[in-house]
Parts: C-alpha cells; sequence; structure tokens
C-alpha cells in the first residue's frame, strides 16, 4: 500500500529527480537507505574523487601513488 505525502526538498534534487523515471521508487530507495542506516552502501556507491581521497589517506600505498593522488586531487 502506498501514501502521498508532501514534503520540502531543495529545488536541486527536484530538477535532479525529474531526470528519474520512476521518481516514487527512487524517493523511496533513497528514503530506506536512509532509515536502516546504510549499513549495506557500496564502494559503488562513492564518487572517483572519494576513492582517491580514501587511497591518499592509506598507509600502504606507494609515495609515486599518493603524489599522483594529491595532484589530481588539488586541481
Amino acid at each position: 500500500m502506498r501514501v502521498n505525502r508532501t514534503f520540502s526538498i531543495p529545488v536541486e534534487l527536484v530538477y535532479e529527480l525529474r531526470k528519474k523515471h520512476n521518481q516514487s521508487e527512487t524517493v523511496t530507495r533513497a528514503l530506506r537507505k536512509y532509515l536502516e542506516g546504510d549499513h549495506n552502501s557500496s564502494i559503488a556507491d562513492v564518487t572517483t574523487r572519494q576513492l582517491m581521497a580514501a587511497l591518499l589517506a592509506r598507509n600502504d600505498i606507494d609515495e609515486t601513488m599518493k603524489a599522483l593522488l594529491l595532484q589530481i586531487l588539488t586541481k
């Protein structure tokens, strides 16, 4: 069973949501993920920049890789 609700969201999200085929399902999935505490997050959910920053913070990567990541991230 579904119920219609009205919420106030930023206009930028409205524009992004309009691009989605099934807006209700998109919102439902996002709310479930939020309410569940996002325990099922995946590496596929993060941006490339976030991945690069995480790699840069590690101690087990090569100095050349660190320099390259730092160069890319500071652009």
